[in-house]
């Protein structure tokens, strides 16, 4: 088995030993590019323009051929035969997606439809959630961490939008099940990578005042405060300031309802209503 991590870096092993290719930054970067793109048909001369598009194209061709023959070799290393994943028909180039590769970013995204689509499938059961909670925690950072190039920021941009959404909504289904320390650590992972997404610094100041930890919820604040000025000169939104007033005052319950249907979309029900 060939097992990819793309996010946070990139690493390879192959059945549990790490694999170091000699491929050149141009060639990672293309067998990353494969990995991530696995299924889809790309055309050669368009290879050779993005990874050595400073070479004539003869030497890019003759790059490209080279790459290509050693990300078979890895390949291999992952399952023999797996090589044969990697085709090459005339002018197009194709790398087959197969189970003895596992890619941390498919896995994420599979996760995320497993999670976003719940709404139309169904309630998202326990074993749900603690698979689903699995290929969250797989996200060790951005996507290729380090690297630039406009499919990489695009790529980037777009992973880590869907694992906001998808973490948020596993802290959403927490918090409706009143299961609030998971619920924290949802939001916590969010806030690991993205600590100014207000909104969710909102829930989870709401979330650990219902956990019975109503200081922290002012530390949160508090941090939350000096961070906005120190990285973007700015005061917390009216709607942060309100829920910190209301976190201040004695009747924070009162207002409970209004603040978890701004935060998570429900409110509890009649019978189980916070009090």
């Amino acid at each position: 088995m060939l097992n990819i991590s793309l996010l946070g870096g990139v690493s390879i092993s192959a059945n549990g030993a790490i694999v170091k290719p000699d491929m050149g930054p141009a060639g990672r970067l293309l067998a990353c590019y494969l990995f991530e793109f696995a299924g889809r048909v790309h055309r050669r001369e368009r290879l050779a323009d993005l990874f050595w598009g400073e070479l004539d194209p003869d030497k890019a061709r003759s790059a490209l051929n080279t790459a290509i023959w050693r990300i078979r070799k890895i390949l291999e290393l992952g399952s023999k035969g797996a090589g044969q994943h990697l085709i090459t028909l005339g002018e197009d180039v194709i790398l087959q997606q197969s189970h003895s590769m596992a890619i941390d970013t498919h896995r994420l995204e599979c996760a995320s439809r497993r999670v976003l689509s719940h709404s139309q499938t169904g309630p998202l059961v326990d074993s749900d959630m603690k698979d689903i909670s699995a290929a969250v925690e797989g996200y060790g950072g951005p996507f290729l961490d380090g690297y630039d190039g406009e499919w990489v920021l695009q790529e980037r941009e777009r992973l880590h939008c869907l694992f906001v959404r998808s973490t948020f909504e596993l802290m959403r289904v927490a918090a409706n099940q009143g299961r609030y320390e998971q619920a924290l650590d949802f939001g916590r992972r969010i806030l690991a990578t993205d600590p100014l997404r207000e909104s969710v610094q909102r829930s989870v100041m709401l979330l650990l005042v219902l956990n019975g930890q109503r200081v922290e919820a002012i530390r949160a604040y508090q941090r939350l405060v000096t961070l906005l000025k120190l990285e973007l000169n700015i005061g917390p939104m009216p709607e942060t300031r309100r829920l910190h007033n209301d976190i201040l005052s004695d009747d924070f319950f009162d207002h409970v309802e209004r603040h978890l249907q701004a935060a998570f979309g429900y409110t509890p029900p009649q019978s189980s209503r916070l009090s």
